[in-house]
């Protein structure tokens, strides 16, 4: 009888140590999801960022291309002009 107390007394007792632990695991997983998770997070917002920031640069070299077209052009019209007036004759005023 005596035998049968202790051993369900020390069965009760293992089985309370037990569950403390599984406890602890169950939040040091739940933490580490949680780390795991704002690392993720963290990680989507900076490759948006770097995404963005790659756009924007990518505007602005289409933007000072587009300006740089435009004042060789117009550099151009400028030299023809002058090429053609420096060919004509000058005019006589009578």
């Amino acid at each position: 009888m005596k035998r049968l107390a202790v051993l369900t007394l020390l069965v009760a007792l293992a089985a309370g140590c037990w569950t403390p632990i599984e406890a602890q695991d169950d939040a040091v997983s739940k933490s580490n999801r949680q780390t795991e998770k704002s690392a993720q997070q963290q990680q989507k917002a900076l490759y948006q960022y770097q995404k963005k920031q790659e756009k924007a640069q990518a505007k602005a070299q289409r933007k000072s291309d587009k300006q740089q077209r435009k004042a060789a052009k117009k550099y151009e019209k400028e030299q023809r002009k002058l090429l053609k007036r420096s060919i004509l004759p000058a005019k006589h005023t009578p």
